[in-house]
């Protein structure tokens, strides 16, 4: 999908590979199918304790809500660095490697559209906006058996913003084609049986556990070293391995490569100190304690 010129040429030097835009009017009626199938979703309790899901329920099945004059959707979609952040036997999901996405891509896509005449509304998932239903709809990527947008090029790990906007005249959706086929790797590799084909059980989801969840989970759960967040669906997905220009990174940050004793003993200023710029910091300090008690259930052993 190739969006006005203008405003792409923009994206594409903010740093957007991938830009693509749909007519609302146009889209609405495949919209509201995934709508409902999101609706349903919520209705089994699926969504667990995210009660921030089922209070935007309204806002997400009618975009209307989020922003009144919506006449089209620009969606944009970045790689962030693939490699394992793992070390000790502990690992973070990979987004989890470098700034909080949630501002950097606001203001990126700030400035991109500054001097833009037209109304506009960025969101970088913290609205009540179906993300991955919309780059699905202006042909950015399909959504795959592990509910993920994936790229044929860029596989999974994909930061997604969305810009609800007032333009006109942008063109009828566009679906990709969906390349998962009979593959089912993503769904053996989960150790919870959180995944079936296109539907997440999130209350057996390493990541909802370990980012979402308060408090002491009811039953204990095989989280695989994994602190915050996990990977092991991507990481078994051919899209992600075969990927040929994924972003790099050389390096890790240092809040995520404490040794173990040293993220035990830690304390709760520390902690909040040591993640405040990243996507760690939405992790409270007792979960994140948790997390640990749960990788380390007989604590560190002395060396």
């Amino acid at each position: 999908m190739q969006p006005t010129s203008k405003w792409r040429d923009k994206l594409l030097a903010a740093g957007y590979p991938l830009v693509g835009s749909v007519d609302y009017s146009l889209a609405e009626p495949l919209y509201q199918e995934h709508a409902k199938r999101y609706q349903a979703w919520i209705q089994k309790g699926s969504h667990g304790s995210m009660e921030y899901l089922k209070r935007g329920l309204d806002r997400r099945l009618n975009p209307k809500l989020v922003f009144p004059e919506l006449k089209s959707v620009i969606v944009v979609a970045k790689p962030y660095p693939a490699q394992p952040v793992t070390k000790n036997g502990l690992s973070y999901a990979r987004y989890l490697n470098g700034p909080d996405y949630h501002e950097t891509m606001k203001r990126e896509l700030g400035e991109a559209f500054q001097d833009e005449t037209f109304a506009y509304k960025i969101c970088v998932d913290t609205s009540a906006v179906l993300e991955r239903t919309w780059a699905a709809l202006t042909g950015i990527g399909w959504i795959g058996k592990n509910t993920l947008l994936i790229h044929p090029q860029f596989g999974s790990y994909l930061f997604i913003g969305v810009i609800f906007t007032d333009l006109e005249g942008e063109p009828p959706p566009l679906l990709h084609k969906d390349y998962c086929g009979p593959c089912t790797r993503c769904i053996t590799a989960c150790p919870t049986q959180a995944l079936e084909p296109h539907d997440l059980e999130s209350r057996r989801c390493i990541s909802y556990l370990t980012l979402e969840e308060r408090g002491d989970w009811k039953e204990r759960f095989a989280t695989r070293g994994f602190l915050a967040g996990c990977d092991l669906c991507q990481e078994a997905c051919p899209y992600n391995t075969k990927a040929d220009r994924r972003a790099t990174s050389d390096s890790i940050e240092e809040h995520l490569l404490l040794e173990p004793e040293l993220l035990l003993n830690e304390s709760e200023v520390a902690y909040r100190a040591r993640v405040k710029d990243s996507a760690l910091s939405r992790v409270k300090f007792a979960d994140f304690k948790r997390n640990l008690s749960a990788a380390f259930p007989s604590g560190v052993r002395k060396k």
